[in-house]
């Protein structure tokens, strides 16, 4: 793979190796995420974009001080006390420890939560890949995909957590805002106040797979790649590889809960 150029041909064999060491890693399993290649078979798209994209899916996103509900904790009694229910609770515990495990209460997802997936696809325009996200509310009737902004909000809350009110919130906030053109963050407060423009930008997916995407603007990519790799020996066979596990590293500090596999892969990879 050449260094000045990061081509479809090149993203296609780095993906599936991504795909390959993602698929299993500790970090898509424990999100109960699946990971896998998706084949473009539509000579139009393939030409546009690249012959197919990375699909992780099914990735549970639980909001800030919420627990994991159960199915039975949603059935309370009308006019019931928190002390009867906690007194019920106990009998209840005692039955049902003689009873089949399949009947044991099912987890639910807490209010507020939503299921994200991640497509990685390939852009001609920027010559690199970018990460698209979608939420899928898990709101009753559940389903429904979120809006552009509810997504951006969702991952602008990630990348400030457990830094709310302080200094160094303000310094995530950076991190995930473009620079306007005088070189500062459009997120700094100014004469006019917050502008709010930052790094997660309506997209749309180049395979056609709806609508709802929002994506990791690729602006400043190229230049990071090109200073992430700098010091890396090209591998025969595997600078893709190398590439793509590069990257994935780099668009995780923008996506803070980005369930990504814990280690880079070497040139012999």
């Amino acid at each position: 793979m050449s260094r000045a150029a990061f081509t479809a041909r090149d993203f296609e064999a780095g993906a599936r190796a991504l795909v390959d060491r993602w698929s299993i890693d500790p970090a898509a399993v424990n999100a109960s995420m699946t990971v896998r290649w998706v084949e473009e078979t539509d000579p139009v798209r393939r030409n546009a974009a690249a012959g197919g994209y990375v699909a992780a899916e099914g990735h549970l996103v639980v909001p800030e001080r919420s627990g994991t509900l159960q199915n039975d904790e949603t059935n309370e009694r009308p006019g019931s006390t928190d002390h009867e229910d906690h007194a019920d609770l106990e009998d209840d515990a005692i039955e049902e420890e003689e009873e089949d495990d399949a009947a044991a209460p099912r987890a639910i997802p807490p209010r507020g939560s939503h299921i994200r997936s991640y497509h990685v696809v390939y852009s001609k325009s920027y010559g690199c890949p970018v990460l698209l996200v979608r939420g899928v509310s898990c709101e009753p009737p559940g389903g429904r995909v979120m809006g552009h902004a509810e997504t951006e909000a969702s991952l602008v809350a990630a990348a400030t957590r457990g830094a709310e009110g302080g200094a160094e919130e303000e310094e995530r906030r950076r991190a995930v805002s473009l620079p306007n053109v005088d070189g500062e963050p459009y997120g700094q407060h100014g004469r006019h106040g917050r502008c709010g423009l930052t790094l997660f930008a309506p997209w749309e997916h180049p395979h056609g797979r709806g609508g709802g995407w929002v994506g990791v603007h690729p602006c400043e990519t190229r230049s990071a790649m090109a200073t992430l790799l700098a010091g890396e020996g090209d591998g025969v066979g595997s600078g893709s590889a190398m590439y793509m596990s590069a990257w994935i590293s780099f668009v995780a500090a923008a996506v803070a809960d980005l369930p990504v596999p814990a280690h880079r892969m070497n040139s012999r990879r």
